[in-house]
């Protein structure tokens, strides 16, 4: 496909009426990147999505830049001939480019910057920053990160702020070289503090698939295939990482070869010590580890079966069950077994069926995909869905598997999302009949966990239902109890980008709601989220949200992140609230039934929440769970919880602790819940 720049259209969301076997043989091809004409010359365009909005006309672009090599001035970045450029000139530790639009505001909402073809890795842009002005003093800065360096397009969307300049700055001591930069404009969007806040952006090297939060250094680690921009379901036995740092503002890219494993479509846990465990997927029998404490990878035992799509989850004893995952190593039969961390071993639990957990896709190798396992007391997980089929699988001996009854009015939900909000109470919501190649729901759950022999309590249509039916959507429980929902397709169609969710919501949980609480809509978003994205909880109470994608040429690559900010965190003006803040925890490790004392700056209020830390890939994040703790008052703002006495309730790992003042929760502190 070769476009005129002016009309770079991505047309894959209008596949809903093509054939489908068609459309997934060509994403597991993983096709090479696409190209486009631009100003006569070819250029790799990675399949991705421009920002939203309208390319802006140059007339009338005034430039300047940090320094310019000779005969390669700065308006020659935006000139319409590929043939010039501007090349700063070498030694300067910042290099950067101002470009003035002229006097009228506008709402800008991204960058498209053409690197230097044929210039054999010399003068790319790898780590950058953008930045917006009106008056040319003041600057927001809006997105920054690392871009992959090769000679591809390199975009930066973020949130529409109204400006008259725009400026990349890039640390580049030997100079870049810019042929081109396109800027974008879309429709404003007000702010409004009630419904929350976007950004800014962070650029990534790769697609981030698959991701979790390190809960030593409040680092994300994220990781797309193979490949950063495109995956096969061949075996390539390494995997393309990144690993985003909050305080340090820095994305830092690394190829994983040492564990011989392509973590794409895999299964992942953290263990009782924030170990981040990886299983199956393209390599489907592979293990690896990553250990927070040293931040690298090292290799696990093999599982016993190829799995790829699987769920697993950690279980109060804190070994690692895992079920299902037909994607990789044959259909069908893939059982439950355990791992042990400590021993480094594999047992299959032959009577863990994963039969009884089918879902009625229309293709088997579907029907076990991404269960929604919570892991509970004595040994046990409570598989929510997304069959309609609700189960309990034991680990004791060769397993067990118990049914639990259907979600009362829903059906299979495919690609939903189920999260533990409260307390053993499980959120579901969304999903469609079959993976793909359906109409997603708005509906709702609430499943209430008691005794594993038990069947648990459900309450259909929760809060009426979400606002916007979703598939491929994902989701973060909030320290307040809420649940943040947000992206997914109307109508699912992996890696198309029609039928797309743009405003995410919010459960609000109200136990004397006879509908269990109500569902409120957020500030809308300008960044597709849908098929291969993610969001996970940060240690301040924010929300990472972000990929997409990972298709080669299927044109719905999103290279980047971005940061939600909640309504608790805003004053009505948009400045950030006051928050209390957490003095020490003593102990900082627990097991089950530990008193834990907190000492804070000031009083605060007497609900407080500790929120185990989340790992996600494709809709599932079966490590995040709030559990709800009351905080009881020993004087000079000392106070004391209780870990849940018993174990399971609260699975052994790396908990944050939030208090909260008013609705507004605190940055979180560690507390670790051992094993008993």
């Amino acid at each position: 496909m070769k476009l005129e720049w002016h009309v770079w259209i991505f047309l894959l969301g209008a596949v809903k009426g093509l054939d489908m076997d068609r459309l997934e043989r060509s994403y597991i091809e993983g096709k090479t990147p696409d190209t486009t004409n631009i100003h006569g010359t070819n250029v790799a365009t990675l399949s991705q999505t421009p920002p939203e909005g309208q390319q802006i006309s140059t007339d009338g672009w005034t430039a300047n830049c940090t320094s310019v090599a000779s005969g390669h001035d700065c308006n020659q970045a935006f000139d319409a001939d590929n043939s010039t450029y501007w090349q700063s000139a070498s030694g300067t530790t910042i290099q950067s480019i101002t470009i003035h639009l002229g006097d009228a505001e506008m709402a800008i909402s991204g960058i498209v910057v053409v690197p230097l073809q044929g210039q054999n890795d010399t003068h790319l842009i790898e780590q950058h920053e953008v930045f917006l002005s009106n008056d040319g003093d003041n600057w927001e800065r809006v997105a920054y990160g690392t871009w992959w360096p090769d000679e591809s397009l390199k975009v930066a969307a973020f949130q529409p702020r109204k400006a008259k300049h725009v400026r990349l700055s890039a640390p580049a001591p030997t100079g870049i070289a810019i042929s081109d930069i396109s800027i974008y404009q879309d429709r404003y969007i007000t702010p409004d503090p009630s419904l929350g806040a976007w950004g800014p952006t962070i650029d990534f090297p790769l697609v981030p698939v698959s991701a979790a939060v390190d809960a030593h250094s409040g680092e994300l680690v994220a990781w797309s295939a193979w490949g950063y921009d495109q995956f096969t379901s061949g075996k390539a036995a390494k995997t393309q990482t990144a690993t985003w740092s909050p305080t340090k503002q820095s994305v830092t890219r690394r190829t994983i070869t040492d564990t011989h494993h392509d973590m794409f479509c895999s299964g992942i846990s953290l263990d009782e010590n924030s170990k981040i465990i990886v299983t199956g997927g393209a390599d489907g029998g592979e293990t690896s580890i990553y250990n927070t404490t040293d931040r690298d990878w090292f290799v696990g035992e093999g599982m016993n079966k190829d799995r790829g799509y699987q769920a697993t989850t950690l279980l109060s004893d804190g070994r690692m069950f895992v079920i299902g995952g037909s994607w990789s190593g044959g259909v069908g039969g893939k059982n439950g077994e355990v791992y042990d961390v400590k021993t480094n071993t594999w047992d299959e639990l032959p009577n863990a069926k994963v039969s009884a957990m089918y879902t009625k896709d229309r293709r088997t190798y579907r029907r076990d995909n991404h269960g929604w396992l919570f892991g509970w007391t004595d040994g046990y997980t409570f598989q929510a869905g997304p069959s309609e089929q609700m189960n309990w699988y034991g680990s004791a001996d060769s397993g067990s598997t118990n049914g639990a009854g259907n979600r009362t009015g829903d059906q299979d939900a495919m690609c939903g999302n189920a999260v533990m909000y409260d307390n053993g109470k499980i959120l579901t919501f969304g999903g469609s009949p079959w993976y793909e190649d359906k109409n997603a729901t708005t509906n709702a759950n609430i499943i209430s966990l008691d005794k594993p022999s038990q069947d648990p309590s459900v309450i259909a249509n929760a809060g009426g239902g979400m606002n916007y039916a979703r598939t491929f959507h994902s989701s973060v429980v909030l320290p307040d109890g809420t649940v943040f929902v947000n992206g997914g397709q109307s109508y699912g169609v992996p890696f198309g980008q029609n039928d797309v969710q743009m405003t995410p919501e919010l459960f609000i949980p109200d136990s004397s709601s006879e509908n269990g609480g109500t569902w409120k809509t957020l500030q809308t978003n300008t960044i597709i989220r849908v098929y291969h994205s993610l969001s996970l909880l940060l240690q301040d109470g924010t929300v990472f949200t972000g990929g997409g994608g990972l298709c080669g040429s299927c044109e719905s690559n999103h290279f980047d992140g971005q940061i939600y900010t909640p309504p608790y965190l805003l004053k009505a003006d948009g400045s950030l609230r006051d928050r209390p803040e957490i003095q020490s925890v003593t102990p900082s490790t627990a097991k089950p039934g530990t008193t834990v004392e907190v000492t804070t700056a000031g009083p605060v209020d007497t609900q407080a929440a500790i929120i185990r830390y989340g790992s996600t890939t494709h809709t599932v994040n079966t490590d995040q769970r709030r559990i709800g703790v009351e905080l009881k008052s020993t004087g000079d703002n000392k106070y004391t919880f209780d870990i849940p006495s018993e174990a399971g309730r609260a699975i052994p790992g790396y908990y944050m602790l939030f208090v909260m003042k008013d609705g507004t929760p605190s940055h979180s502190v560690n507390i670790q819940v051992t094993s008993d």
